[in-house]
């Protein structure tokens, strides 16, 4: 007898040792695949789901995780579907056995037999329903339990569970018919969406509800024989009504999650950085102000919200509202590339504070400027003479910053831009000129938003943040910045650009406690097609673009009368009770006094000073010459040299020492100013200094005349203040004699003409054109 037990016994052994290897070998070869296609969304921060797509099956298969799941959902469908998951390895065997018996004896259909393991498989990979398709489930549902943990089973059946029509898993369904997340679901809420899945086709939430209240009461009764819930709460459950019925699948911040989706295509899950309550106060802030904005024809909008600290994208709009088909609301004005107006002009200014070229105090010349034929023009077409940097900064003045630019580089100032970020500009760089300072580029409001939160960041730029990631996600330029600015030139810079006295405060803050405690820079694009604003503090940056998407211009439009209160209202209600943190002065920054009339160190002569900012080692330090020692005859009716200089009769008097192209502009408008006597007239020195400089027409240009006979060419010319007669000669040969400021015109008959001017100093210029006649 105990001979034929221990055969029995190894025979069972090697069966089960062969099953065992057959299982193995049976794995290794046909791999349980378990591919699922999840929708893609896009998640706040705070893991609200803002927007969500089909799957690739055309399912809406929104993925949970486990912490999402409540246990009360847990607790009911374990108690549902397989109370014993957790013990058994697949397959209960008991319940199987017991299934079989009862099928077998014609006594009852069992519902407990497939677990929840084979119930995955079977959602994994439908088949029709047989012995044998039942017996291959139990496989591989051992083939489950060998690679993935209880809870990672558990997941996947809550993320696979079928709600009718494309609706699978039990977040999809929260949102979908209670437009809330699993673990918001009140118990009724749960029950319902447990029993569903057993029927989900007769049983669908908006069609179905009362058989879905009876079938949920039911279990909800099974619930308390059980004691699996407290029975008042069971209670409540039960007469709970049902509200349930099928809604859009989410769909918010449509320009961002699609921006979202195209730079990131291999995940399905973008925890991205926004914050819901600022989207919301935002979106409803620009949504009200562009309804009053139609008024004016303007029609669009589009605003990005920047944490200066962690550099993550906190809001963004694209567009007052993107169902506005009229008016191209699906347009993302974020990403749209538009001319930028003077909103450049910081940096360049930031970048000359660094390069040693200005100090805030130093003077700039706002007088008509000409180099190699570009001649621009301020916003209102008027001059200012003499005005410092931090002036012509806070009054958005063209010609000194154009003429700060032609000092730095263009090549340089594109160089950083491209650090900064500004794609456009660095692909485009070739093309790139002067005029890229007041608006000639193409740029994105986002890379705006970026640039302006380095302000915030003692002149770091840091690439913005759309998605929560861990440090070790992080790439080193993210975390430490990248330098674009000293901490001291940011610090001069911020000063300027917090200043409240300045023309683009908009009418209506007049008064200062309605002002947000920023720094902030307007900008308008040639046309009026673009008005931008873009502020920051030491929280956040804001950057605001208001126009038409349609590239229509408004009389109306500019940065400081439609974009900054617009700016204004977000900072106020994001950030109202922010200070100015950045008061404190960097430790490489220091004070002097220096000339009020140049902004350079104080001469002997220089009775008018003032403090100013500067940067030891950096900064110039040229003393000032805004004053010029001249001899002068007793009268004072001419001027002498140390070669004509008389042996008496004569004295030493101060005049301004002004540049000629300053000359040029006091004497066009009739400006006062003393001038320098005429030279001695006998004295016979050529003399050293600034020859003239022809601004009417530049080295190297190209002209075309259509009509010889009428098209004329002017001749004017800028000259130092010294200088009473200039002399004008063509192709060598002698033309006319003129006053400084006066113009003259001639008819050119030659393809190529040399021009010369000479003052009466002796001093020279030449520039050769050439000029293409059309008849």
């Amino acid at each position: 007898m105990k001979k034929k037990i221990l055969k029995t016994i190894k025979i069972a052994g090697v069966i089960f040792l062969s099953l065992v290897v057959l299982f193995f070998l049976f794995d290794l070869i046909f791999p349980l695949r378990v591919d699922v296609a999840y929708s893609p969304v896009v998640e706040s921060r705070n893991g609200k789901v803002l927007h969500a797509w089909l799957a690739k099956d055309q399912q809406w298969r929104i993925k949970a995780s486990l912490n999402e799941i409540s246990p009360e959902f847990k607790k009911a469908i374990l108690y549902k579907e397989d109370k014993y998951f957790y013990s058994h390895p697949g397959v209960n065997l008991i319940a199987v056995s017991r299934a079989f018996f009862n099928n077998l004896f014609h006594l009852k259909r069992t519902s407990g037999a497939s677990t929840i393991s084979m119930q995955v498989v079977r959602m994994l990979h439908p088949e029709s329903r047989t012995y044998f398709n039942k017996c291959f489930e139990m496989v591989r549902a051992e083939q489950l339990e060998l690679h993935y943990s209880k809870n990672e089973i558990f997941e996947l059946y809550c993320n696979l569970l079928p709600y009718g029509g494309n609706i699978q898993g039990i977040k999809t369904a929260s949102l979908l018919y209670f437009n809330k997340t699993p673990d918001k679901l009140s118990l009724a809420e749960v029950t319902a969406l447990s029993v569903i899945p057993n029927r989900p086709n007769s049983l669908v939430p908006g069609k179905n509800n009362a058989a879905i209240i009876r079938e949920r009461n039911k279990w909800l009764n099974n619930f308390k024989d059980a004691k699996l819930f407290p029975g008042n709460i069971i209670n409540d459950a039960i007469n709970e009504p049902l509200t349930a019925k099928r809604q859009h699948a989410p769909n918010e911040v449509p320009q961002f999650a699609w921006r979202l989706r195209k730079n990131n295509l291999s995940q399905t899950q973008l925890h991205s950085t926004l914050d819901e309550n600022i989207q919301q106060k935002t979106e409803t802030i620009v949504s009200n102000y562009a309804q009053q904005l139609k008024e004016h024809s303007i029609n669009n909008a589009a605003v990005i919200v920047i944490n200066n600290k962690t550099h993550e994208v906190l809001a963004y709009v694209g567009s007052p509202d993107f169902n506005d088909r009229f008016n191209y609301g699906e347009v993302d004005g974020v990403q749209a590339l538009r001319s930028p107006g003077s909103t450049l002009k910081p940096l360049l200014y930031g970048l000359c504070f660094d390069a040693g070229l200005i100090t805030p105090k130093t003077v700039l010349e706002d007088v008509p400027l000409n180099i190699a034929g570009y001649a621009p023009e301020n916003y209102d077409l008027n001059f200012r003479g003499n005005v410092t940097a931090e002036d012509a900064l806070k009054n958005s003045l063209n010609i000194p910053a154009v003429e700060l630019l032609n000092q730095l580089g263009v090549k340089n100032f594109v160089s950083k831009l491209a650090v900064a970020g500004f794609n456009n500009a660095w692909q485009n760089r070739q093309k790139e000129g002067l005029s890229i300072i007041l608006g000639g580029c193409s740029v994105r409001l986002d890379e705006l938003a970026a640039l302006y939160s380095s302000f915030a960041n003692d002149g770091k730029y840091y690439p913005l943040q759309w998605i929560i990631k861990d440090s070790s996600q992080v790439n080193n330029s993210a975390l430490h910045g990248t330098e674009i600015l000293s901490p001291a030139a940011d610090f001069m810079l911020t000063q300027i650009l917090s200043t409240l006295h300045r023309p683009d405060l908009p009418n209506a803050y007049d008064e200062a406690e309605n002002i947000p405690k920023i720094a902030w820079k307007t900008g308008t694009s040639y046309g009026r097609k673009d008005a931008w604003s873009i502020g920051y503090n030491k929280t956040y940056t804001i950057a605001v673009w208001v126009g038409n998407f349609s590239g229509n211009g408004v009389a109306d439009l500019s940065g400081a009368s439609i974009a900054t209160p617009l700016l204004f209202q977000l900072f106020n209600s994001i950030d109202h009770n922010a200070n100015n943190e950045w008061e404190q002065a960097p430790k490489d920054l220091a004070f002097r006094l220096v000339c009020s009339k140049t902004g350079e160190i104080p001469n002997d002569f220089c009775n008018e000073q003032v403090m100013d900012y500067y940067i030891p080692g950096v900064s110039s330090n040229e003393r000032c010459d805004h004053l010029k020692e001249v001899y002068v005859s007793s009268d004072e009716k001419y001027s002498y040299c140390t070669s004509c200089l008389p042996s008496g009769d004569y004295k030493t008097k101060y005049f301004e020492n002004i540049s000629s192209r300053l000359a040029a502009y006091y004497n066009a408008n009739h400006i006062a100013y003393e001038k320098i006597p005429q030279h001695n007239p006998v004295c016979t020195r050529a003399f050293n200094g600034h020859a003239p400089v022809i601004n009417s027409l530049f080295n190297g240009g190209v002209y075309i005349i259509m009509d010889k006979q009428e098209q004329q060419l002017a001749l004017s010319c800028s000259t130092a203040g010294d200088v009473s007669k200039v002399y004008w000669y063509i192709n060598d040969r002698f033309f006319s004699e003129a006053n400084p400021e006066q113009k003259m015109f001639f008819n050119p008959n030659t393809t190529n003409i040399k021009i010369s001017c000479a003052d009466d100093k002796g001093r020279n210029t030449n520039i050769e054109i050439k000029v293409k006649l059309m008849n």
